[in-house]
C-alpha cells in the first residue's frame, strides 16, 4: 500500500509477525514470483519475515501482481507492520476463510504535512487496496471520492483480478464509505477478496500548528462480520482519541453511551465522528463498524492548547464488537521504529476478569466500564517483545505503541464470522453449538441462514458431496430480536471425526437472487482434537506453606485452554500451575480438570497430597558458659504429626552449620567471648521445616592465672603474689584456692590458702614443690595454673671478678663476672655498687647466673689514671645474704677529639681537607675512613657521590685508649642536562630548544643570548640570523651546576643567479648558488627547452659549468628544478648562459 518514506529519506520496511499455538511451517510468496521463502514457526514465538521493497506500491493507481500469499500447515496468526523513521502502521491479517465479498473502506479526513525534497507541498492520499483470492474475480467499486485514476465519486466501476493481483485506489479526499463488492458475471457465486484501507500520510487533530503525520494501514473486516455492540477504551498516555462509527445500512439506529444519535449527524449517511478520552459503549440495531484513531503528536481535546510532553503519531485501529471475541492470542509488541512505550488494551466481561492472564501470570488490574458494567477494561503497559494473553471467556484486545512522532496499533486478534449465516457442530449430549470438536463424538452439522432455502448441497472436501433437495427447518431463532434465523441440520448420520482439520461447504439456494446469483456458499473450517489427559505434579506439602501444583497434562497437539483445580479442602483455582496454602494438616485428594481449545475436557486421577504439620523447635544448654569450655546442648523440639528427621544447628559464631539426624545431647565450645545467637531448625520426613528457634548465649571470659614465685630460703616465709587478670576487668570478684604442694605442712603452716596473696614456709631445701593456684570468675569460669618451686640454702657467698684489669679506658665499658654461690639452691639476687663513693651506681640483678657478665661505663676523663672501689652483695632469700669486701680497679684517661661542622658541597667542587680541633688529653694519631675520604682526611665529593655520609675518625693515644668521631658530610646532587642534537632552521624561521634536564628548583642560563626570546628559561625560542652555538648552564638551589651545548644552524635564503658566463675567463664561469651547499641532501636538475635533462646532482658541491657530457651547451635559456629539502619548498625557474 502507498505510504510515505521515512524521515531523512530512509526507505520503509514491511515486516510480517507470525505466531501460532503449535510448531508449523509457513510459506510466504509474492504473487509475481519475485519472492518465495519457507520458514519454521515455533509455538508461542514470533517469526519476523521482512518483505522485499520490490513488493511496494507507491503513489500510483492501478492493478499490480504484488499480493502476498501466506500459507501454513497449521493455524497461525499474522500481523503486518510497515515502518521506517517517523513511519509506522500495523494491522492484523485475516485468513482467507474469514474473507468476505462485500466491504466498506474506512479511512479518515485526508490532510497532512507532506512535503517534497524542495519543501513544497506534496500530495498525500487516502488509499484502499483490493486483492483477488481467485482468478477472474470481478469487483465492483463505488468510490466515495474522485480517484487519482479518473474514476468519479459515487459512480460504480468494475475491475477483474487474478489470484494475488492488487488494485490500489488513491484519492486526495477521505475514501470512507467506498463500497467494494464482488459480483458474478457467469451465474456462479461471488468470490472472496481482501481489502485494506488507510492513508499514505495523514494528520489527525484540530490544532493545525502541530501536525505530525503518519501512514495508516488496516485490513478491512467484511461487512457481514460487523457487530452491533462495541466497548471502547482510551489509548494510554494520550490526551484524547477520535472514534468513527460506520453504518452498514443508513437506516440504522445508533446509541452512544445511552444517547440516540440523530440520522442527520452521520456524514453522507455513512459515518459519525466524535472525540473522547474515556470509555464508551456503542450499540445499534443493525451491524456497524467502529474505528479508533490516535491523533497527531501534542494534540489536545480542547484544541486550544498543546498537550505538552505528548509523544505519538496518527494510527487507525478497527475495533471488534462484543459479539466477535477471542479467548487467547500471541502478539508482538514491536520496538520498530524507535517505539518507546508499548501497551495492550483489553475489554472483557467483568465476570471473566479473574481468569485473565498475561504471559502466564494472572492480571486483574481492570476497571469496570461505567457505561456498561457487564464489561471491564485494562490499559496494560508491556515491554517490547512477544506476549501471550488468555482468559476462560472471550475478550477483545488491541496492541499499540508510541514513540517520538511514531505509533503503531492493531487488533490483537479477532474471531470473524458472519453472524447471520454460519455452520456449527452440534453435540447430541450438549445444548451448546461448537465451532471445533472432540474425537469420538458423532456430531450433527447445523446450518444457520437468514432465509429459508429449498436446496442444500453439503461438500465435505474429501470427495463426499451430499445433496438435500428438501431441507427441513430444524428450528428458528431470533438472538437480536430484529431478524429470524433458520437452522437446518445435515440429514444423514456422520461418523465421529478423526483428529485433524476438516472443511465443509454448504451451497444453499437463496430465494432472493442478487449480483452474486441465487447460490451462496457457507464455508465451515473446523478442527477435531483428541481429549487431553489431565496430569499434574506438586512440590512442598507443608502446613502454612504454598504448595506448587504444575500442570503436565498431555495435549496431543491441541493446547489446554482452561484448568480447574479442586484442592480437596473446598478451595479451587483456574490457573494453569497454581500455588495453594492449606490451613490444616491432613491427607487431601486433589483433582485437575482440563479443557483444550476445542472444548474437550478430562479429569485427572486422584492426586494424593499429604500436608504435614510444622514441627516446633526448642532446646536448652548447660552452664556456666565460658570461653573454650564444652557446653552441652539438649534438644527439646516438638515433632507434631510426623517425626523429626533432621536437626540443623547454627551456633552463631561463624562455625559451620551442623546437621544432625538424631536428638542426642552434644557439646560445642566457643573460642571467643560475646553474645551469640544459637538457632535451631528441625525438619520432618516431608521436608517440612520449623520456624527458627533462637536463644542468646553469653560466653564469658576465662581468668588468665598468673602469680610470682618468691625468692626464699629455708629461714624465710615464701610470699606468693597473685597476678591473675581477666579481659572483662572483674578481677575484684575473683575467688582463690592455693595448694603449696608441701608434704611437711601442718596446722600452723597449712598446705592451702584462699587468700589473694598468701605466705608459706618451706623447710626442706632438697624438695621440688608444685604450687597450684585456681581462680574462679564471678560467672563461675575457673582456671588452674601450676609452677614448680624450690627453697634455697641459707648460706650464700658473694664474689665478683673484673675482666682484663690492665686495659681499662675511661670511655669504654668495664666488664665484670659474677662469682657468687650458695650452699644449695640458687642465688636469687646480687647487688653491685660500681663506685662505693657514689650510691647511685648501685645495680640490682635478679636471679643472676654464676659466671654472668656484668657491664658498667665510668665517666670519661683525660688525666692519666683514676681508681674506683667495687662492692658486691649476694642473697638466697629475704634474710639470707652475704657482702664481699670492695675490690679496686684502675682506669686510664682517654683523648677527646672534636670537629667543626662541614658545610654541604657540590660534586663538581675540588677535594677538601678534613681537620679536627686540637685534641684534649693524651697525645696520639688519627685515621679517617668512609666514602670518598683518604686515610689522611682528604674528602673528594665526586668520588663519594650525592648523599649524606658519616666519615669516621679514630684518634688513638699513646696509652692505647682511643676516641672515635663521626663527621657528617652532605654532597648535594648536581643537575643533569642534555641539549640534544644540533638543529637546522630556515632563515627567518624559529625553533624551540628542547633540552632534557633533571633536578629540583633549577635555574637556567643560555649563552650567548643573541637570537633568544629569553635566556633564563628551559625552552627558549631561538631565531638567530646566523648559525649560532649555544651553551645551557643549569644550576640547582644548592649552587650545583651542569652545562651542555647545541648549535642552531641557519639555512640562509638561496641566492640563485639568472645568468652566468662560462667562457673560461675565470669569472662567473660556473652557476654558483650561494648557500645551497649548506642544505644537506639538496638536489639540482637542469633541462633544456625540450625537457632533456642536462645536469643532475645530489648536493651542490660542484656547480654546473654549462656543459653536457663534457661539451659546452649553446647560449640560451635553461630551466632548473632545485629541491633544497630541509623544509624549504622546491624552487623552479630559468637561467641564461651568455658566452
Amino acid at each position: 500500500m502507498d505510504h510515505i518514506d521515512g524521515a531523512i529519506g530512509r526507505g520503509s520496511q514491511m515486516a510480517l509477525y507470525i505466531t501460532g499455538d503449535a510448531n508449523t511451517t509457513v510459506a510466504v510468496t509474492v504473487a509475481d514470483g519475485s519472492f518465495s521463502q519457507t520458514y519454521p514457526v515455533v509455538a508461542g514465538n514470533i517469526l519476523t519475515v521482512n518483505i522485499p521493497s520490490s513488493a511496494f506500491l507507491g503513489d500510483i493507481q492501478g492493478q499490480f501482481l504484488k499480493g502476498i500469499h501466506i500459507v501454513s500447515q497449521k493455524p497461525i496468526a499474522v500481523y503486518a507492520h510497515i515502518y521506517a523513521s517517523s513511519v509506522s502502521g500495523a494491522t492484523l491479517l485475516l485468513p482467507v476463510n474469514t474473507l468476505g465479498k462485500s466491504y466498506t473502506s474506512i479511512n479518515f479526513i485526508q490532510k497532512s504535512n507532506s512535503l517534497n525534497d524542495n519543501q513544497e507541498r506534496k500530495p498525500s492520499y487516502s488509499v484502499f487496496t483490493v486483492i483477488g483470492t481467485e482468478d477472474n474475480t470481478t469487483v465492483e467499486i463505488t468510490p466515495a471520492s474522485n480517484l487519482k485514476g479518473g474514476q468519479q465519486a459515487n459512480i460504480p466501476f468494475n475491475i477483474v483480478l487474478k489470484q494475488g493481483e492488487v488494485f490500489q485506489g488513491l484519492a486526495l479526499n477521505d475514501l470512507t464509505g467506498t463500497r467494494i463488492r464482488t459480483i458474478s458475471t457467469d451465474a456462479g457465486s461471488c468470490k472472496k477478496v481482501a481489502v485494506f484501507s488507510g492513508s499514505s500520510k495523514i494528520a489527525i487533530g484540530c490544532n493545525t500548528t502541530y501536525y505530525t503525520s503518519d501512514n495508516l494501514f488496516q485490513q478491512v473486516y467484511p461487512t457481514s462480520s460487523w457487530g452491533k455492540n462495541y466497548v471502547t477504551a482510551p489509548l494510554k498516555g494520550r490526551n484524547y482519541d477520535v472514534f468513527r462509527i460506520i453504518l452498514s445500512d443508513p437506516n440504522t439506529s445508533v446509541t452512544l453511551n445511552g444517547a440516540v444519535l440523530a440520522p442527520g449527524q452521520f456524514t453522507n449517511g455513512v459515518y459519525y465522528d466524535f472525540n473522547s478520552n474515556a470509555t464508551n459503549f456503542i450499540s445499534a440495531d443493525k451491524p456497524i463498524q467502529v474505528a479508533q484513531y490516535a491523533v497527531s503528536q501534542s494534540q489536545s481535546l480542547s484544541c486550544s492548547s498543546v498537550f505538552a510532553g505528548d509523544i505519538g503519531d496518527p494510527e487507525m485501529i478497527y475495533l471488534n464488537p462484543t459479539e466477535q471475541t477471542i479467548d487467547h492470542v500471541t502478539l508482538n509488541s514491536t520496538s520498530n521504529f524507535l517505539i518507546r512505550f508499548n501497551y495492550i488494551n483489553v475489554v472483557i466481561k467483568t465476570s471473566a476478569v479473574p481468569t485473565f492472564q498475561l504471559d502466564g501470570a494472572p492480571y486483574t488490574s481492570f476497571t469496570v466500564v461505567p457505561q456498561n458494567t457487564t464489561y471491564s477494561y485494562a490499559q496494560i503497559s508491556v515491554s517490547a517483545g512477544v506476549h501471550h494473553i488468555s482468559a476462560a471467556e472471550g475478550f477483545n484486545a488491541i496492541a499499540y505503541g508510541f514513540g517520538n512522532n511514531e505509533s503503531y496499533g492493531y487488533a490483537a486478534g479477532t474471531n470473524l464470522k458472519n453472524l447471520n449465516e454460519f455452520i456449527t457442530l452440534k453435540d447430541p449430549l450438549s445444548p451448546t453449538p461448537q465451532t471445533n470438536g472432540c474425537s469420538g463424538v458423532a456430531y450433527k452439522l447445523q446450518l444457520t441462514l437468514p432465509f429459508q432455502t429449498t436446496n442444500i448441497k453439503w461438500d465435505f472436501k474429501n470427495g463426499t458431496v451430499v445433496n438435500d433437495p428438501n431441507p427441513v427447518v430444524k428450528f428458528t431463532t431470533n438472538p437480536t430480536g430484529t431478524k429470524v434465523l433458520y437452522v437446518y441440520e445435515y440429514p444423514g448420520n456422520l461418523p465421529p471425526y478423526t483428529p485433524g482439520d476438516h472443511s465443509v461447504v454448504a451451497t444453499v439456494l437463496n430465494p432472493v437472487a442478487d449480483d452474486c446469483g441465487s447460490n451462496e456458499d457457507v464455508e465451515f473450517d473446523f478442527n477435531v482434537a483428541d481429549y487431553p489427559v489431565a496430569k499434574a505434579t506438586f512440590t512442598n506439602a507443608c502446613l502454612g506453606q504454598p504448595v506448587t501444583f504444575t500442570d503436565v497434562s498431555e495435549t496431543f497437539g491441541n493446547n489446554i485452554k482452561t484448568w480447574l483445580w479442586d484442592f480437596g479442602d473446598g478451595q479451587t483455582s483456574v490457573l494453569q500451575s497454581p500455588t495453594h496454602t492449606y490451613t490444616y494438616a491432613n491427607d487431601f485428594k486433589v483433582h485437575l480438570t482440563v479443557t483444550n481449545q476445542n472444548g474437550c475436557g478430562d479429569v485427572s486421577d486422584i492426586i494424593p497430597v499429604h500436608i504435614s504439620a510444622i514441627p516446633v523447635a526448642d532446646f536448652d544448654f548447660s552452664t556456666p558458659e565460658c570461653k573454650a569450655a564444652d557446653i552441652t546442648f539438649t534438644d527439646k523440639s516438638i515433632p507434631a504429626n510426623d517425626p523429626i528427621t533432621k536437626w540443623t544447628w547454627d551456633f552463631g559464631d561463624g562455625s559451620p552449620v551442623v546437621e544432625k539426624v538424631d536428638n542426642l545431647p552434644f557439646t560445642h565450645n566457643y573460642p571467643a567471648t560475646g553474645t551469640f545467637t544459637v538457632k535451631l531448625t528441625v525438619s520432618n520426613a516431608n521436608s517440612c521445616t520449623s520456624d527458627v528457634k533462637q536463644k542468646d548465649i553469653i560466653i564469658h571470659e576465662l581468668p588468665v592465672v598468673d602469680f610470682t614465685m618468691p625468692d626464699a630460703c629455708t629461714a624465710d616465709f615464701a610470699m606468693f603474689t597473685d597476678k591473675s587478670t581477666i579481659a572483662d576487668n572483674t578481677e575484684a570478684d575473683f575467688t582463690y584456692l592455693w595448694n603449696f604442694g608441701d608434704v611437711n605442712s601442718n596446722a600452723g603452716n597449712p598446705n592451702t590458702s584462699t587468700d589473694k596473696n598468701p605466705k608459706h614456709r618451706f623447710i626442706d631445701a632438697q624438695l621440688n614443690y608444685t604450687v597450684t593456684l585456681t581462680v574462679k570468675s564471678k560467672y563461675g569460669c575457673e582456671v588452674t595454673s601450676s609452677q614448680s618451686f624450690r627453697v634455697n640454702g641459707d648460706n650464700p657467698k658473694a664474689d665478683i671478678e673484673v675482666l682484663n684489669p690492665n686495659d681499662l679506658c675511661s670511655n669504654r665499658e668495664v666488664f665484670f663476672e659474677n662469682r657468687s654461690t650458695v650452699n644449695f639452691g640458687n642465688v636469687t639476687r646480687i647487688e653491685v655498687i660500681y663506685d662505693i663513693t657514689d650510691p647511685s651506681t648501685k645495680v640490682v640483678y635478679d636471679h643472676p647466673a654464676f659466671g654472668q657478665q656484668l657491664r658498667h661505663v665510668y665517666p670519661q676523663f683525660t688525666n692519666a689514671t683514676q681508681n674506683y672501689q667495687v662492692q658486691i652483695a649476694a642473697f638466697s632469700g629475704d634474710i639470707c645474704g652475704d657482702v664481699k669486701q670492695p675490690i679496686t680497679i684502675t682506669l686510664k684517661g682517654t683523648p677527646i677529639v672534636t670537629f667543626a661542622a662541614v658545610p654541604g658541597i657540590c660534586p663538581e667542587k675540588e677535594p677538601i681537607q678534613l681537620t679536627s680541633l686540637p685534641p684534649e688529653g693524651p697525645t696520639g694519631a688519627g685515621v679517617f675512613s668512609g666514602a670518598g675520604v683518604s686515610a689522611g682526611g682528604v674528602f673528594t665529593p665526586a668520588a663519594a657521590g650525592a648523599g649524606t655520609f658519616n666519615i669516621q675518625y679514630i684518634y688513638t693515644s699513646q696509652n692505647a685508649c682511643a676516641d672515635t668521631v663521626l663527621i657528617p658530610i652532605t654532597v648535594y646532587p648536581s643537575p643533569t642536562v642534555t641539549a640534544g642534537n644540533d638543529v637546522l632552521i630556515l632563515e627567518g624561521s624559529h625553533i624551540t630548544l628542547k633540552p632534557t634536564v633533571s633536578g629540583h628548583n633549577l635555574t637556567y642560563k643560555w649563552v650567548p643570548s643573541t637570537g633568544l626570546d629569553h635566556d633564563d628559561v628551559l625552552n627558549p625560542v631561538a631565531t638567530p640570523t646566523e648559525t649560532t652555538p649555544y651553551k645551557l648552564i643549569v644550576t640547582s638551589a644548592e649552587g650545583c651546576s651542569a652545562s651542555a651545548d647545541v648549535t642552531v644552524n641557519v639555512l640562509k635564503n638561496l641566492q640563485i643567479p639568472n645568468t652566468f658566463t662560462p667562457n673560461g675567463d675565470g669569472r662567473n664561469d660556473v652557476w654558483e648558488i650561494k648557500y645551497l651547499a649548506t642544505y644537506p641532501g639538496n638536489t639540482v636538475d637542469i633541462f633544456n627547452r625540450y625537457g632533456q635533462k642536462l645536469f643532475s646532482s645530489i648536493g651542490y658541491n660542484v656547480p654546473w659549468d654549462g656543459t653536457y657530457k663534457g661539451s659546452a651547451v649553446p647560449p640560451g635559456t635553461y630551466y632548473y628544478i632545485i629541491d633544497p629539502k630541509n623544509g624549504r619548498k622546491v624552487i623552479s625557474g630559468n637561467v641564461t648562459i651568455i658566452r
